[in-house]
């Protein structure tokens, strides 16, 4: 009785606070050139490597998963490429190892009738994040209208309700509990692409900067 209660959730997402960016990570397609100033970058951070641009076999799991344009740590991909196919955090951890810098074109608006797409979209933020690797996207809307919960059902979740033997009040409170859980992992990828387009987050994932330390530290 004589404990007071602390609140220590301010309420504020730290990570989309201003922060220094790292120059232009996130284009629109509907921009001018927008590929081109892409192409610019990729060709610099290509001529880091000690590498010829090409693809990349990465086997996971057994399986061979081609990416078609690679130099080095940097990967060129489009959202098909990455979100399309049925890859999985496995796939996408493997990235990670390899990759310090993946560019992503082409990314739609991202709604809930595109469910398998945007689960590996969510996935791959994940894991890229975790393990600092550096993304450059290409998309059809600014990051802040990039996912558009639209309501409403697609046919399996439909089909899922009814194997249920669930109608009417039962449905919608479940479906109501999906589309919330949709809606988070939304916000905190938002949340997460914003940091990692800061100075900070690009800095600390450049592993030649890195390798470049850790060598010092061994001195």
């Amino acid at each position: 009785e004589h404990c007071h209660s602390i609140c220590l959730d301010s309420g504020i997402d730290y990570r989309r606070l201003d922060k220094a960016t790292a120059g232009k990570l996130y284009y629109l397609t509907r921009e001018p050139n927008a590929e081109a100033f892409m192409d610019v970058l990729f060709d610099e951070l290509a001529l880091r490597q000690k590498s010829v641009t090409g693809p990349r076999v990465l086997t996971v799991l057994g399986r061979d998963v081609t990416l078609q344009k690679t130099c080095g740590s940097v990967a060129d991909c489009t959202f098909d490429e990455l979100c399309g196919r049925p890859l999985g955090a496995s796939d996408y951890l493997e990235m990670a190892r390899l990759f310090d810098t993946v560019f992503i074109r082409h990314v739609p608006v991202l709604t809930l009738s595109l469910k398998d797409q945007v689960h590996r979209f969510l996935t791959l933020v994940d894991n890229f994040y975790d393990n600092k690797v550096r993304v450059v996207l290409l998309a059809a809307a600014p990051l802040h209208r990039l996912f558009v919960h639209s309501g409403g059902q697609d046919e399996r979740d439909q089909q899922l309700l009814d194997d249920l033997g669930l109608s009417g009040e039962a449905a919608e409170r479940l479906t109501l509990f999906t589309a919330e859980e949709e809606i988070f992992a939304f916000q905190r990828t938002v949340s997460r692409l914003t940091e990692m387009q800061s100075e900070t987050y690009w800095t600390e994932g450049d592993r030649c900067i890195r390798r470049h330390m850790d060598a010092e530290q061994q001195l």
